[in-house]
C-alpha cells in the first residue's frame, strides 16, 4: 500500500483525498496536512484523509507519492520545508495552476533521491454542484501532467496511475505551452471578473445596479469566488502569458468599441459586432457539447479518447443532446447560429 500525503487540503487536495479513500483505500494511505486549522480539522470530519498530521515532516517522512496543493506563491517555501525528509524514490506533485516556475523550484530545492512530475486538474465544474470538495470533482476532466527532462520513470508513472484513480484523463505538455493555457482560461478570466466587478461596484449608482444582477453576472464573476492568493500566485508567475492574452481580449474590446460607433453597421446582420456576437455563440455552444475545435491546417488530428465524447456530453447536456448531434451529420449544423433572428 502507497502513502499519499496531500500538502494543503483545500477543495482539490481534500476531493483528491476523498477520491482515493472511497475507491481506493486499498491502494492508498492518505495522510493530509494544512496549516489552516479549519481545513485541517474539515478534512478529517468529511474522510478526506486516513490520518492529519500537524507536522510537515512527520506527514510527508514516509510518503511514496507528495502532492502540493497550495497556491504557486506558497509553492517554493513548501518545497523548501519537506526537502529534508523525502525518502528514496519519493514522487512529488503539484496541483498549481502554473508550471515554469515551480518546475524550476523542483530541480533547485529538491534532492536527488526524489523526482518531481508537475501536474494540474483542470476541474470540469459541471461534474459537482457545488463548491465543496466532491469524490468526483475529476471524473472525466482533463489533468495536465508536465514531467521534467530529469523526471524519472516511476514518477512520471506514479502521477498517471494518480489521473487513472482520479479517473481524470491525463494530457502531457510542455510548461511554456501550459502556462500559455492556464493565463488564457483560467488567470485572464479571474481578472476580467475583478474587473468588471470592482467597476461596477465602485459606481456611485451600485447600490441601484446591485438590483439588476443576475444569472449572468453572477456566472461570469464566479472566478473571484475563489482564493485572491491563487489568482494571484498565477499573477507573479506567468505575468508574461497573461499579459499576451490581455492584449487578445484588448483587441477585441476594441473592435466592439468601433462597432458601437457606427449605427449603420450595428444594424447588419453581417457587421462587425454581429460576427463577435455569433462566434462568441457557436464557439460557447460547441464547447458546452463537448466538440473539440478543428486542429489548425496541416497538423494532425489526435486521436479521440475511447467513449469520451459520449461521456463528455452526457456532463454538460444528457445523451438526448448528444444523440441529436451525432444524427445531425449531413443535416444543419446545430451549432451554428441563425442570422436572421440578428
Amino acid at each position: 500500500m502507497k502513502q499519499i500525503t496531500l500538502i494543503g487540503l483545500d477543495r482539490i487536495g481534500a476531493s483528491i483525498g476523498m477520491a482515493l479513500r472511497e475507491e481506493h483505500s486499498r491502494k492508498y494511505t492518505v495522510i493530509g496536512y494544512d496549516s489552516d486549522q479549519d481545513l485541517h480539522a474539515r478534512a478529517t470530519k468529511i474522510g478526506a484523509v486516513d490520518n492529519a498530521e500537524w507536522n510537515l515532516d512527520t506527514a510527508v517522512r514516509d510518503a511514496d507519492i507528495v502532492v502540493i496543493s497550495t497556491p504557486v506563491s506558497a509553492a517554493y517555501e513548501m518545497l523548501e520545508n519537506i526537502a529534508p525528509y523525502l525518502k528514496l524514490g519519493a514522487t512529488v506533485t503539484d496541483t498549481c495552476n502554473t508550471k515554469r516556475s515551480i518546475l524550476h523550484w523542483a530541480e533547485e530545492l529538491l534532492p536527488a533521491r526524489a523526482s518531481f512530475v508537475g501536474g494540474h486538474p483542470l476541474v470540469n465544474n459541471s461534474n459537482t454542484q457545488s463548491d465543496e470538495p466532491s469524490p468526483y470533482l475529476f471524473v472525466q476532466s482533463s489533468y495536465a501532467v508536465v514531467p521534467l527532462p530529469t523526471s524519472s520513470e516511476s514518477a512520471v508513472q506514479d502521477v498517471r496511475q494518480l489521473c487513472g484513480d482520479l479517473r481524470a484523463k491525463p494530457i502531457y505538455m510542455d510548461a511554456a505551452e501550459h502556462d500559455s493555457f492556464s493565463a488564457a482560461v483560467e488567470g485572464v478570466p479571474a481578472l476580467v471578473a475583478a474587473a468588471v466587478l470592482n467597476a461596477a461596484s465602485n459606481s456611485p449608482s451600485w447600490h441601484e445596479i446591485s438590483k439588476f444582477v443576475g444569472k449572468d453576472f453572477i456566472s461570469m464573476s464566479q472566478p473571484m469566488a475563489n482564493d485572491p492568493a491563487w489568482i494571484n500566485g498565477m499573477a507573479v508567475t506567468n505575468r508574461d502569458m497573461l499579459t499576451h492574452w490581455i492584449d487578445q481580449i484588448t483587441l477585441d474590446l476594441g473592435k466592439i468599441k468601433v462597432a458601437l460607433q457606427d449605427n449603420e453597421a450595428l444594424q447588419n446582420a453581417e457587421g462587425p459586432l454581429s460576427d463577435l456576437l455569433v462566434n462568441g455563440w457557436e464557439n460557447r455552444l460547441r464547447l458546452e457539447l463537448g466538440i473539440e475545435p478543428e486542429p489548425p491546417t496541416g497538423a494532425p488530428k489526435p486521436e479521440p479518447l475511447p467513449s469520451s465524447g459520449e461521456a463528455t456530453m452526457s456532463i454538460f447536456t444528457g445523451r438526448a443532446i448528444y444523440r441529436l448531434f451525432r444524427d445531425s451529420k449531413g443535416k444543419k449544423d446545430p451549432t451554428k447560429y441563425d442570422r436572421r433572428k440578428l
